[in-house]
């Protein structure tokens, strides 16, 4: 009796502990598929359009603040670079190569100048146009600003005119400028942009790709994958030894 009782004993704890076993790689297998299919289908899902504000996991990243902000105004709208990011009103517009000099107002476009473009924003602050080098603009721009509703900019020493086609040539206007200056950033303002720099630096797609592979967990990625694939080999082996403990007896003959 008490070797049967033992025998059911043992039988019953390798089935307690492949049912758990069973059920942490279930889960594990359940998160691989649905991050395998929304990286398989990431265009589709805009996963690197998305970006992750979490603090916990900017942290986890350790996203640190940018290491310079420049802030011009233009009497309605505020454009602030923040590391390679542009923002008009604390709104992300599109990354930059390039230093901002200034921004000056041409009809209902915000023209915002860096050392070797011209970013053309509409009035609703979407980026409708790149003017470079191919548009006849100068490298090394220093300076913009306007006269008269007409906007200029500087570069190389010689001073050019931009029209309201987005045409460039150059002009020897002898007339006093209204040249672009910075402005520093209430400390309020400056929180916010640095928040909004930060949310926009990690795409989910990035954040689904690392847990995936195991990027997420640093250093103890490779071990915790190790550690599934015993489980796994667990499972197997206990699954088997449950099978031959449950397969039919042949009657004795």
């Amino acid at each position: 009796m008490s070797r049967q009782r033992s025998k059911r004993n043992k039988s019953k704890s390798i089935y307690i502990w492949h049912r758990y076993a069973g059920l942490f790689a279930a889960l594990f297998v359940i998160f691989l598929s649905v991050t395998g299919i929304a990286l398989n289908h990431t265009d589709t899902l805009e996963l690197k359009k998305q970006h992750i504000s979490s603090s916990i996991l900017l942290n986890r990243y350790n996203i640190q603040a940018p290491s310079s902000i420049t802030h011009f105004e233009d009497g309605r709208r505020s454009v602030t670079q923040a590391g390679d990011f542009l923002f008009i009103n604390n709104q992300y517009i599109t990354s930059l190569d390039s230093s901002i000099v200034g921004v000056a107002l041409l009809a209902d476009f915000l023209i915002v100048a860096t050392s070797n473009k011209l970013l053309v924003i509409d009035a609703s602050n979407q980026l409708v146009e790149t003017l470079r080098e191919i548009d006849q603009v100068p490298n090394r721009l220093s300076r913009i600003g306007s006269y008269d509703k007409n906007v200029y900019f500087q570069a190389n020493n010689q001073l050019f005119n931009i029209d309201d086609e987005f045409t460039i040539k150059k002009t020897d206007l002898i007339q006093p400028i209204d040249w672009s200056t910075s402005s520093p950033l209430s400390k309020q303002d400056e929180t916010t942009i640095i928040q909004r720099y930060k949310s926009n630096i990690i795409s989910f797609e990035t954040v689904m790709l690392d847990i995936h592979s195991g990027r997420f967990f640093g250093a103890y990625g490779a071990l915790f994958f190790d550690f599934v694939g015993i489980i796994l080999l667990f499972l197997a082996t206990t699954g088997i030894i449950i099978w031959l403990k449950q397969r039919p007896q042949k009657n004795e003959r």
